[in-house]
């Protein structure tokens, strides 16, 4: 599953979805927004890739999903924002990794939509 923004904006996950165990968003010179508060996580871990250049990727989360987050960032951030910190039990069926390369851009996880209001 992928989705991608090159000069502009796009969103995947509006309302009830199930996403792939393995999800791509690419951000070129715009915004890439990857929203899994309704969607419908199989057990395990899924994998999203964020690529940013020049753009940013958002990954919205609901509180009680454990999110990891690793990669490369030049000139670049990636960053975790929750309202407060999770600790994922032992037998978390449910998780998200996050794979990244930020180049002069960003990688975001936080529980709201920066665009909520944009994208309705």
């Amino acid at each position: 599953m992928r989705q991608s923004a090159i000069l502009g904006a796009s969103k995947l996950g509006k309302g009830p979805w199930r996403p792939e165990k393995k999800v791509t968003a690419i951000a070129f010179m715009g915004g890439c927004e990857v929203d899994f508060r309704q969607a419908e996580l199989e057990d395990g871990v899924t994998e999203v890739s964020a690529i940013s250049i020049l753009g940013d990727v958002n990954i919205v989360v609901t509180p009680d999903i454990p999110v990891t987050i690793s990669g490369v960032s030049i000139l670049g951030s990636r960053n975790i924002a929750r309202t407060k910190e999770l600790v994922p039990s032992l037998n978390a069926k449910k998780s998200i990794h996050v794979k990244t390369v930020c180049i002069l851009g960003g990688c975001y996880v936080t529980e709201f939509s920066e665009y909520e209001e944009e994208w309705t």
